[in-house]
């Protein structure tokens, strides 16, 4: 039975986004905190391909802490990436757990400036369900702020 989609999709570049709704990968790592939680669509260039729960975020962190192998098993994020999207500066982790791949990747339409956010609900053709997934369940988190949208 299909559900409908979480209000929001995270933006997230391949391998990272497959790594983390396969349960591969639980760590994402960006420049800022959100205040964004709950259940939210995993989005990369093959569109939305499942979801997971954004379940807190913590940090600061440092390079040199998240070069830890205990830490890189949690983002498996390459050391030379890592340290060209950090720039110098400490990152943050975003926690998910319960995720979800989809069989097939749905395709969206991506508005143009899209960096971190896609509001699901409407980039999704004619405004369709969520496809099957292992549980076809979806919460739908809370509205965020404003500014939480880019």
């Amino acid at each position: 039975m299909a559900s409908e989609p979480p209000e929001r999709g995270l933006l997230i570049r391949e391998p990272y986004a497959t790594y983390l709704v396969s349960g591969q990968k639980r760590w994402e790592l960006r420049r800022y905190p959100t205040q964004v939680r709950g259940r939210v669509g995993i989005v990369s260039r093959r569109g939305w391909i499942g979801t997971a729960v954004l379940h807190e975020v913590l940090g600061p962190f440092t390079l040199e802490q998240l070069s830890r192998p205990e830490a890189q098993r949690l983002h498996r994020a390459d050391p030379r990436f890592l340290h060209a999207y950090a720039k110098g500066q400490p990152l943050y982790v975003w926690v998910f757990t319960e995720p979800e791949a989809f069989e097939t990747p749905v395709p969206l339409a991506r508005p143009p400036g899209s960096m971190v956010w896609v509001r699901l609900r409407e980039a999704l053709p004619d405004r369709c369900h969520s496809p099957s997934s292992p549980s076809d369940e979806a919460a739908t988190p809370q509205s965020p702020p404003a500014d939480e949208w880019q």
